[in-house]
């Protein structure tokens, strides 16, 4: 990731993106009249309890859908429905991913004709990462994403990835996360590093300890619980085990399905914290 540039403070980002098996359940229809209906809820499967309690104006499928309305300037009434299997707050973009699609979905639904260049346009103002999640929709799962989120290009992988992914009971702030790299940055004109990434995606298979991410640090720093519990399960696994953006889910890769599922039921036996919850996925195949 590059320092931040003035004045608003944007961060270019370098980052390798893939998406996984695991992800939320979005169904919109048309609705019957005038009124827009949104019914979001998290799923018995969803790796940590939790409930949806933020404003409904915040959730990024509904912003998603009002952006629209804005940008074509008139309503397009819909029934939203979302059951969310990935955790909110942890880093792996399932909120972004849900706006990605929301887009899709209800630009076809209207037949709005609307182009994919206008559509990563939009998704550029939901978030850095939700123009990646079009190009998923689109068929390209793995992509190199740089500038502020806008510019994707594809980066396929090698082979098929296996990991254990960890979620613990906590989040962590993202803004101050930020804050805590910037802090921490020497270098103030430092840039976001592409052609690192493009070196370690032709490595084939990916080594357990390439990945990298200048956000993990700072993610520790501001949240000292995230650092003790990484050390801990750093003792207990003979891979790497790496943060997702700024946290607070970790990830660990694996030579394959065996032994991910056996490292998973290893970190729950021996770690004994009945609020951490694991999950074997694998990336998906794509362009």
């Amino acid at each position: 990731m590059g320092a931040p540039v003035p004045p608003k403070g944007y961060h270019p980002i370098a980052s390798w993106m893939s998406a996984l098996e695991l992800g939320d359940d979005l169904c919109v229809e048309r609705a019957i009249g005038k009124d827009s209906s949104y019914d979001l809820a998290f799923t018995q499967q969803c790796p940590r309890k939790l409930v949806v309690d933020w404003p409904l104006e915040k959730d990024l499928c509904v912003r998603a859908h009002r952006l629209l309305e804005l940008h074509v300037g008139r309503a397009l009434p819909v029934k939203l429905t979302l059951r969310k299997n990935v955790p909110s707050g942890g880093g792996l973009g399932g909120g972004s991913s849900d706006a990605a699609y929301t887009l899709i979905a209800i630009n076809e639904l209207f037949s709005l004709q609307l182009d994919q260049a206008t559509l990563l346009t939009l998704a550029l103002q939901l978030g850095s990462d939700v123009p990646y999640f079009i190009g998923v929709a689109m068929g390209q799962s793995s992509a190199l994403v740089t500038g502020l989120g806008e510019l994707l290009e594809p980066l396929p992988m090698k082979s098929v990835l296996t990991m254990v992914l960890v979620f613990p009971d906590f989040g962590t702030p993202t803004g101050a996360v930020y804050g805590a790299f910037d802090k921490a940055l020497a270098d103030p004109a430092k840039q976001a590093e592409a052609n690192r990434i493009r070196k370690l995606a032709e490595l084939n298979p990916l080594p357990h300890d390439a990945p990298f991410n200048d956000l993990a640090e700072p993610a520790c720093n501001v949240t000292p619980a995230l650092k003790s519990l990484r050390a801990q399960l750093q003792t207990l696994s003979p891979y790497q085990v790496h943060i997702t953006g700024s946290g607070s889910t970790m990830f660990i890769l694996t030579p394959d399905i065996v032994a991910a599922q056996s490292l998973s039921l290893r970190l729950g036996e021996m770690t004994r914290l009945e609020k951490l919850a694991t999950l074997v996925t694998r990336n998906l195949p794509g362009r």
